[in-house]
């Protein structure tokens, strides 16, 4: 695979997979668990991956479309961790 694409799609799987955490505390935690796992065994078999950049296109949309959709979820959550993290001090 051509390195540019390769970290071009390595960028997206890291991108979702740093949110495993945060979202692994809301509502859709115990559904995206599964995801997460493949996602991660993709990440590190991605060199196996045949992959073109019309391909990577659609990952990158995909990824942009997936954040979006979780805005208001990670907000939450993110309001969520700040109010804990507060009451701990």
């Amino acid at each position: 695979m051509e390195q540019s694409l390769s970290s071009r799609l390595r960028n997206c799987l890291l991108t979702i997979l740093e949110l495993e955490t945060v979202l692994a505390s809301t509502e859709l935690g115990p559904y995206l668990q599964k995801e997460f796992v493949v996602l991660k065994d993709v990440l590190q078999r991605l060199e196996e991956v045949a992959i073109n950049e019309g391909d990577v296109c659609r990952i990158e949309n995909a990824t942009s479309r997936f954040l979006e959709e979780l805005k208001e979820t990670l907000e939450g959550a993110e309001a969520t961790t700040v109010q804990t993290s507060r009451l701990l001090q």
